[in-house]
């Protein structure tokens, strides 16, 4: 089974095994197809990655930004930068938060 990204993963993959938090606690079950709204959940939970049954069409999709030209990319980056606020690049907490920001954006925008 494949362990996917957390920021990779694409509605309707499929859970290979359950997914838990730091304390134990069930978030996602075994065998259940991944909503928007479960993929924002494992984010907020800080999991990094998850194992997903592999099935045509839901193979690591890879970087959705390289997808684009620089001058989309570029765009972009700015239109984000513009909706956080005093956003401190040295800090790598809020460079994280900004990267993840960034590539829904580009999935959003650019799907497959």
């Amino acid at each position: 089974m494949p362990r996917i990204k957390t920021d990779l993963l694409q509605e309707g993959m499929i859970t290979a095994v359950g997914v838990r938090n730091m304390d134990n606690m069930l978030l996602i079950p075994e065998g259940c197809p991944l909503s928007d709204r479960q993929i924002n959940i494992l984010c907020s939970w800080g999991i990094e990655d998850i194992e997903v049954v592999a099935t045509a069409g839901t193979e690591e999709a890879g970087d959705p930004l390289a997808k684009l030209s620089p001058e989309a990319v570029a765009t972009l980056t700015e239109q984000l930068k513009a909706r956080f606020w005093h956003l401190d690049e040295s800090n790598p907490i809020q460079m994280e938060v900004f990267k993840l920001a960034l590539h829904r954006q580009a999935r959003l925008r650019h799907p497959r």
